[in-house]
């Protein structure tokens, strides 16, 4: 098991985003950092003498009265033998002096003092994960039962999963008579749902889902962070991430699909980091059936891999040019070792275009996928066709005088102040750290989506639409951090290296105290207040007004009430118009939506609705239930 502050098996050097062993050496090692050196033969025996210029085979101990070779680590529990220099790296063993001209252990290599050991059996992360499940299932579900919706979208990917659950296209009446919501967004992944709504239909199915996968994702955010800076760092950093503003703002504000692309996109992004490329390209494939827009995340995720490689081809092209990787008796050695002959440790080119391929790989399956659905899936369900959001592109004015660079600058600069602003607060959780990695780059794609758009939806804190990126920096966060523990012996001065110990020390506490200093202007600090579990008179009329409306029955109603209805019944919005003529009307006087509120209901009803009477069977509390005659 890893000890604290080191990494897991089967991982680089701290500060490299590193892959497993079906990529090794894939990135440069850090500096300092000593290669384990190929099994050359047998063990010697006790007695004999290591002939000069062997080095000694990973495991065995130095014969006594043998010089160690120059370049070789000491093996665990071996003397030094007396006049040889210890090897830069290798830590002295017990009771062994230091030689002189050999340098002093590094300290950096000590276990830390105050951190736990990092186990896979610790259990503190996944009960933060619980406790966030649980508060954000007290937040959503409180909201809905109080019947405060922030918008249709519950309703009607209620009513998608819905459909789905009994084998039928995504249609949601809600946004209109027949339509298919592949025609919308292209989101396959949300029938996922579908088998637990059977068990449990209701809305609140679908929120507890969005709650266990956003608590789910604390798991690799924590676990990325236990291996590459300690278990108390993992469980600080895991704690800030798992309440962080974005994912607070997508639990409050309905269920939405990108609830899936938070966990998908933490397990990718940790195990990159961790030196899982293949893991890292199997949770990210998936995000292309979550929205048309996540393929270009995925493309993102593929250029990181290809720059490594890339960087790492480079590297070990330099290495094997070395005279002493070039030495007669280094090449034998390796040629004879089983080791580097098996399949585990494949040579660095070899590695490196394992992992050019599987980078080129996720660009292709990402943008192939984006160009897909916007191009073909999309419009082939859609009423008009098309892919009913090229307009929020903004129109690019290609008349004389004009370039189309200029348009879309004109546009990412609209409002800018805004969009600044967003971006400052993305990058507060994590005391701005994110900014140092090249991880950080994968958020551009959707960041770039958002400012582009002329919907000003899209640019600022509210709503959902930060969600998908706070995995992003967090976990490049954890990567900076790595860096610059990785930079503490190789910083020059003093004072830096006193700098770079600090931020790393540091900096996990300081992201909790950021994310417990905003939760005061987000959603959590609504757990505290009354209102959140406030059922008042008018939600109790609400209530036994859609009591009115049986099971499997057309019924038109008001915002508040779509959702509840969706469930178990053919809803659609009263906001929409025209609608086919329903069986039930359900009608809020007090929040319809219309201004001037209608000053006859029952006449209201009837003229959306021409030559179809309703009867009115049921108010209380200005809500009206009408039944169709």
């Amino acid at each position: 098991m890893p000890q604290d502050g080191q990494p897991e098996a089967g991982e680089g050097p701290e500060g490299a985003i590193t892959t497993d062993p079906g990529f090794a050496d894939l990135l440069p090692r850090a500096s300092g950092e000593v290669s384990a050196i190929p099994e050359a033969g047998p063990v010697p025996e006790a007695n004999s003498v290591l002939p000069e210029g062997s080095p000694v085979p990973e495991g065995s101990p130095v014969p006594e009265g043998s010089p160690v070779p120059e370049g070789s680590p000491v093996p665990e529990g071996s003397p030094v033998p007396e006049g040889s220099p210890v090897p830069e790296g290798s830590p002295v063993p017990e009771g062994s002096p230091v030689p002189e001209g050999s340098p002093a252990p590094d300290a950096s290599s000590a276990p830390q003092t105050g951190d736990v050991p990092a186990q896979r059996g610790d259990w503190v992360p996944w009960l933060i994960a619980l406790v966030v499940f649980v508060a954000y299932s007290v937040i959503s579900i409180s909201r809905y039962v109080r019947r405060d919706p922030g918008s249709w979208d519950l309703g009607i990917f209620t009513e998608y999963v819905k459909q789905t659950a009994h084998l039928h296209a995504p249609v949601a009446s809600i946004r209109g008579s027949g339509f298919n919501l592949l025609g919308d967004h292209f989101q396959p992944i949300v029938a996922l749902i579908a088998p637990f709504f059977r068990i449990a239909p209701s809305p609140v199915t679908l929120l507890v889902a969005q709650a266990l996968l956003t608590a789910l994702s604390v798991i690799p955010v924590s676990r990325a962070a236990t291996a590459k800076l300690g278990a108390s760092a993992g469980r600080l950093i895991g704690a800030a991430y798992g309440f962080s503003w974005g994912l607070q703002q997508m639990i409050d504000f309905d269920f939405h699909e990108i609830a899936f692309a938070v966990p998908l996109l933490a397990c990718s992004l940790s195990a990159l980091l961790r030196g899982r490329t293949r893991a890292a390209v199997l949770w990210a494939l998936p995000l292309v059936f979550v929205k048309e827009d996540q393929g270009f995340t995925v493309a993102a995720i593929g250029v990181i891999i290809l720059i490594n490689a890339r960087r790492a081809q480079v590297q070990a092209a330099a290495a094997n040019s070395s005279p002493t990787n070039c030495s007669p008796a280094n090449r034998s050695l390796a040629n004879r070792s089983p080791a580097n002959r098996s399949p585990a440790n494949r040579s660095p080119a070899n590695s490196s275009q394992a992992a050019v391929d599987a980078g080129l790989f996720l660009v292709f399956w990402g943008i192939a996928w984006s160009l897909l659905a916007i191009t073909v899936i999309i419009p082939h369900f859609n009423v008009a066709h098309q892919y009913p959001y090229w307009n929020d592109g903004g129109a690019i004015n290609l008349g004389p005088g004009h370039h189309p660079g200029t348009a879309l600058l004109g546009q990412v600069t609209n409002a800018y102040r805004e969009k600044l602003q967003t971006t400052a607060m993305i990058l507060l959780p994590v005391a701005f750290l994110a900014l140092r990695s090249p991880l950080a780059l994968v958020a551009v794609p959707s960041l770039a989506l958002r400012f582009l758009s002329t919907n000003s939806y899209f640019w600022g804190t509210a709503w959902h639409y930060n969600a998908t990126v706070m995995p992003i920096v967090f976990i490049a966060a954890i990567d900076a951090l790595a860096r610059f523990r990785a930079s503490r012996t190789a910083a020059p001065g003093q004072a830096h290296r006193m700098l770079a110990a600090a931020t790393v020390r540091f900096s996990p506490a300081a992201m909790l105290a950021i994310a417990v200093v905003l939760a005061f202007r987000f959603p959590l600090d609504g757990l505290w207040s009354s209102h959140t579990y406030l059922v008042d008179q008018h939600v109790r009329a609400e209530n036994a007004a859609m009591a009115r409306v049986p099971d499997g029955a057309t019924v038109e109603t008001t915002l508040t009430m779509l959702a509840p209805l969706a469930a178990r019944a053919d809803t659609y919005w009263i906001g929409i118009s025209p609608n086919p003529a329903p069986q039930y009307i359900v009608f809020d006087e007090s929040n319809s939506g219309w201004s001037p509120a209608p000053a006859n209901v029952l006449t209201f009803v009837e003229q959306r609705h021409p030559g179809v009477a309703y009867q009115q069977i049921f108010l209380a509390d200005q809500v009206y239930v009408f039944r169709r005659s």
